[in-house]
């Protein structure tokens, strides 16, 4: 909401623009509802706050956010909020000589720049959503620069095949997900000619995390009928951050 208030201070026309004048109003209620079923919209919204941006700006950005911005909950910065059997998870599979891959429906730029740090998977190997870019030719040589618009389709849903598939070339013959948005990868992944494991974490911990199914109700229907298996944070995670 930041940068979206701090576009409409520059450009006041933006008002005009739901999504902005939500912003200035510090209307969340208007965001929270995009979520799941506008996620285009909210991603188009979001991304566009940064448009005009170098790409190493950005990062910069991003970076010190992370290290510094606070979760409201839970006091820690925002990069400390990592799943501790997530870490778990990647480094037994890595210790056996699989290759793990972050597929996030959020921004690759905004996840790379921790992937190395938090989870020691490099940034080539993060496939998320992504804005549009242009090259600049400046006097100190090219300047990637973020525009604005979506590179088509984000990595939700439907997409997350498509960008596997554009980024690795092979289907994942483990898969996890947590949200509706991940089932289109969950059963992709089930179809590999290889076997396969596919896993959804149900959020059902309350008191050490969050309990809710919203987003993620077809999922859970879905694991039940196609045997994937679904962890619950609540029984089967002996510590969560």
């Amino acid at each position: 909401m930041h940068c979206l208030n701090e576009r409409t201070a520059a450009d006041p026309s933006l008002l005009e623009q739901p999504g902005y004048k939500a912003a200035a109003a510090g209307d969340i209620a208007y965001f929270d509802n995009l979520y799941p079923s506008n996620i285009v919209e909210l991603t188009q919204l979001v991304y566009d706050s940064h448009a005009g941006m170098t790409q190493t700006e950005f990062e910069s950005q991003a970076a010190a956010y992370l290290s510094k911005a606070v979760h409201p909950r839970f006091g820690v910065p925002f990069k400390q909020m990592v799943f501790q059997p997530m870490l778990e998870l990647i480094h037994l599979l890595e210790a056996f000589d699989f290759k793990v891959f972050i597929v996030s429906a959020g921004g690759m730029t905004f996840v790379r720049t921790v992937s190395e740090e938090i989870y020691g998977i490099p940034r080539e190997r993060v496939i998320g959503s992504n804005i549009l870019f242009e090259t600049r030719m400046t006097g100190q040589g090219p300047v990637l620069l973020r525009r604005p618009g979506l590179v088509d389709p984000i990595s939700d849903g439907p997409g997350k095949p498509v960008n596997l598939e554009l980024h690795v070339g092979r289907k994942p013959i483990l898969a996890a997900g947590n949200a509706d948005g991940d089932i289109h990868m969950l059963w992709y992944s089930q179809t590999s000619a290889y076997k396969n494991l596919q896993l959804l974490l149900h959020h059902d911990d309350a008191e050490r995390e969050y309990a809710y199914e919203r987003g993620a109700e077809k999922a859970l229907q879905m694991a039940e009928e196609h045997g994937w298996q679904v962890i619950h944070m609540q029984k089967d995670f002996g510590e969560v951050f």
